[in-house]
């Protein structure tokens, strides 16, 4: 059981694909707390803390500015979900790597209801990029 739990609460602060293994540095903006990894000129911000509703522009915001108050470089371009962003980041005149071309969508919810065994219902707010 103990084990269990350790592995569940672990995977939420590992690196996604291409930042696992990356020292994650603990930001906060504006009231928003993320980790911050930087690899090369992409940089990962996952959102550790509450936040209700999780919009993505803002959150993309504030995150863009952690990357920038910890690397001095410029972000470019942004993809992801309001829980985990990743950037592309333009240092020293260089220019930011390419956007991935996968397209994603994110999607927020605002209200909502649930009854045991009979469904439910949610309005949300989605976007694509």
């Amino acid at each position: 059981m103990l084990l269990t739990v350790f592995l569940l609460t672990s995977a939420c602060n590992t690196g996604g694909p291409g930042f696992r293994g990356v020292p994650a540095q603990r930001v906060e903006v504006e009231g928003s707390r993320f980790l911050l990894r930087v690899n090369g000129a992409m940089a990962e911000a996952t959102r550790i803390s509450p936040e209700f509703p999780a919009r993505f522009e803002p959150i993309a915001e504030r995150a863009q500015k952690a990357a920038f108050l910890q690397t001095g470089c410029e972000p470019d371009w942004v993809i992801g979900d309001p829980a985990v962003l990743v950037m592309g980041l333009s240092c020293d005149g260089a220019p930011a790597p390419k956007k991935p071309r996968r397209g994603r969508i994110s999607c927020a919810i605002f209200s909502g209801y649930a009854s045991a065994g009979l469904g439910g219902s949610a309005e949300l707010e989605c976007r694509g990029y």
